[in-house]
Formats: C-alpha cells, structure tokens, sequence
C-alpha cells in the first residue's frame, strides 16, 4: 500500500464510519453519503453538528461550541464542533487546595457551594470553558479543601463529566468496535469478548494468502470483520461467511470502512442454499458420470449447450418440468440470476476448486453439532478448526462427537476468565462492576 494510499484512509471521507469519544462514552456514527447540513449526532440530549470533521485527519479533537439556536430547543442543547490542537484536563485544578485526613466532619446540606444555579448558568452562556466553570466552583466551595484527595478527584471527574466539551474522532477498529458493543449489550454480538476474538483468529491461523470458512449467527460481523483485517487488503485471501437467515449481519463490516477490493473478496452465503446447491451438483455430476460408464460410448454425450441437452435437462427430475411448447421457450428472454444465486453459485464453485485453510464457526443459539458434521468435509488435511460457543453444553456434545472420529486429533476444550483490575495508588483491586461473560472455545484439527 501507498503512502498516498494510507494517507487517503487517514481523511474522514463523507460516508464513513467514525467513532465520537467524550471522555470514556463512545459511540459509533456514520455520516451522509452527501456533504452539507443535518449531519447530526445525539449524545443524550445534546446535538451535535458533525460537518466539520469532514476532511479532517482522525484522532483529531475538537471542541463543543455552543449554537445560537439553543434558546428555541426545549428538550437539548445544540452544539457545532470546532477543532483544537488538545484537550483541557482538569488534574491540575486538585492542587489548588490542601486536602484533608477525612470526610466525617463534612455535610452535604446543599450550602456549601456559594455560585447558585442561575450563575452557574450565567457563567456557561457566556462561554466560559470548562476548566473554568469548574475552577469557579471549587473556589467557592466550602468543603472542597476538607475532603480528601480520593474524594476530590471523585468530585472533578463528576464536573469534568458535565462540564467537559471535548470529541475525539476515532478511526474504527476491531478492538472500539468489540468494546463499544460488549458494553452497550454483549448479547448482540454473541458474548464475543477480546482475548476470545483473538484465540479464535490466532488457533484458525489466519493469514494473507489463504480460504477461510466461517458461520457465525450473532456477532453483527464482527468475527467476520476480524477475518478480513487479518486478511488484509491487495491480498490473495478469500473469506467465505455462512449465515442462517436471509441476510447476513454485516454492520460492523460495513463500520471498518473496507475497501471494495477487499469487500470483494468477501462471500456472504446463506448456508442452507450452499449445502443444497453444493451437493445437488455433486449429484448430478455423479449422475451423468454413471450413465457415460453405462453406455460405454463417450461419443454419444451431446454438447451441453446443444437443444438435446437443453431437453434432457428439462426432463431431469431434479429440475422443473416444461410447462410451455418447444417454440415459446425458445422464444422467451432469459432472465437474470438473482444477486444471491450468483454469489451462491461462485462460493459453490470456490469451495469445489479447493479445500478452506481454516474453519471458525460461531453460534450464538443453535447448537453447534449439525454445523460442524456439515463444514468438516470443506476443511483441507491438517487444518484448523474453531468452535465458539457462549456455553459449555453444547461444546461438550460436539466434543465427544469429534472424539469418536478417527480423522480428527489435538481436541481441546478451552475457557478462559479475563479479570480486569483498576490500578490506582493505594487502591488496586478488581474491577466490581464487571461481566464475566466470555463463552468457551472447542479447537482441533482435521487430519484424513
């Protein structure tokens, strides 16, 4: 890849998916497809005008300026965005006062704080900067200086909460993408934690030059997303995805901003109709094979494309019968195969030239036994296979399985408990609001 090239990735294109950072919230946005106004974000209830980071390199920070037209909304504040070279902190404001040994002596009344409500205000409508409505506040607090150092970095992480109007414009990766939706809702995409997204690429051996099979049914594409990132782009690598229903989850491949070369060597296949369509052929092929040996003359096979063949396919009960004379359908139009027949058609067609190189599959409901009797036989000799699953039971059931095949070796059962740990001074300790959902991993190989 060129330098232009990378640099090109770098700008916030109109259409992309960024990532909007307000001190420790993220949320992922997509702007219009055409440049100009409305492009407006909702943190809560503030809105946010988004034109400006148009064109702009990511990571770049800028500023929350207030809008004239705050006095006629009445359930927000609108806000347009201008860019900055950094961030104000608010660390430095703690050592304005002594702190104290203890807060027995402090009372939370509401007479403490000297500034009432409306200068509060005031002070936020004449655009004072957060860092000074806060240092405003501490100056005429009366127990600022009373409280403990714990208890005042407590109390400006709160203010820097409310008073903090900084964005930071984040280029999507896999690891904001995994965090933003693990801790809005884990569920949505199948309890799918980190360390398990990357055993699952590193024991499935993902590299730049191979075919890769995966299912997944509940990660909003984020594993398939993964497979394509270590895939990489202006690479030989092809990437099968197998999904259950009508269309595949693809949200967070559409977030990563994937260029169309590696988007089109992307397959997205509804599996039912890839099993189908892949073992009808073999049949008919095995078919026609039979009835050559049976004739002992291979001179007598007609051109596929010959009105013969055309008959006899026609007649084939596989196929549907003729329901026109021979003239009207000699005159009818063919018609166009259907997006995913295509798409089908050309997975089929890869899956026949040659054996995957790895096999992730990822269920999220359903049980993972039937999948894995299905998929095998598309897996190459001595190739990897990974198998997720948000509980244990069903692995179980796949494990013994697996164990009385003899083409199957080195199945382990594996679970992993990642524990986080907040380290501050004097107070290291795990994390107490913290989910230990995490699924478990059944990886072997495949060797016949």
């Amino acid at each position: 890849m060129s330098a232009a090239d990378t640099l090109r990735q770098d700008i916030i294109a109109v259409g992309s998916y960024v990532i909007v950072q307000r001190q420790k919230y993220r949320k992922l946005y997509k702007l219009p497809a055409e440049n100009g106004g409305g492009n407006m974000l909702a943190l809560g209830k503030e809105r946010v005008e988004m034109s400006a980071i148009i064109g702009k390199p990511f990571w770049t920070t800028f500023k929350m300026i207030p809008t004239n037209s705050n006095k006629k909304l009445t359930n927000g504040k609108s806000y347009r965005l201008e860019e900055v070279h950094a961030a104000e902190s608010l660390d430095d404001l703690k050592d304005l006062l002594p702190s104290g040994m203890d807060n027995r002596k402090i009372t939370d009344d509401g007479t403490s704080q000297k500034l009432s409500t409306q200068e509060i205000m005031e002070l936020r409508e004449a655009g004072k900067s957060g860092r000074e409505i806060v240092g405003s506040l501490i100056e005429n607090s009366q127990t600022f200086s009373a409280k403990t150092k714990y208890s005042q970095e407590k109390y400006l992480r709160k203010k820097e909460r409310k008073y903090f109007l900084y964005l930071t414009i984040h280029k999507p990766t896999i690891h904001l993408l995994q965090e933003i939706y693990f801790q809005q809702d884990h569920v949505k995409i199948g309890s799918l934690r980190m360390d398990s997204l990357a055993q699952i690429l590193s024991y499935c051996d993902v590299k730049s030059d191979g075919l890769y099979l995966l299912y997944d049914s509940g990660s909003q594409g984020l594993a398939a997303a993964s497979l394509l990132t270590r895939i990489g782009a202006k690479t030989s690598g092809r990437l099968v995805y197998l999904h259950p229903g009508n269309m595949a989850q693809t949200t967070l491949i559409r977030a990563m901003n994937f260029s169309n070369e590696q988007i089109n060597r992307l397959s997205t296949v509804n599996i039912y109709s890839l099993m189908r369509m892949y073992y009808q052929d073999a049949m008919e092929s095995k078919e026609s094979f039979g009835s050559r040996d049976a004739s002992g003359d291979s001179s007598k096979l007609v051109d596929p494309d010959s009105p013969e063949a055309q008959i006899q396919c026609n007649d084939s009960p596989n196929l549907l019968k003729r329901k026109h004379s021979d003239a009207t359908v000699s005159s009818m139009v063919p018609k166009k195969k259907p997006k995913w027949l295509s798409e089908t058609q050309s997975a089929v067609d890869l899956l026949k030239s040659c054996k995957v190189e790895g096999l992730a599959i990822l269920a999220a409901k359903e049980h993972p036994l039937n999948i894995v009797k299905g998929l095998l036989p598309f897996l190459g000799t001595s190739r990897p296979f990974v198998i997720f699953h948000a509980y244990r039971e069903p692995l179980q059931e796949v494990y013994v399985m697996l164990k009385q095949r003899c083409d199957v070796m080195n199945i382990r059962l594996l679970s992993n408990f990642l524990r986080s740990y907040q380290v501050l001074d004097d107070r290291t300790h795990p994390d107490i609001l913290m989910n230990d959902v995490g699924g478990y991993l059944l990886v072997g190989y495949l060797v016949n």
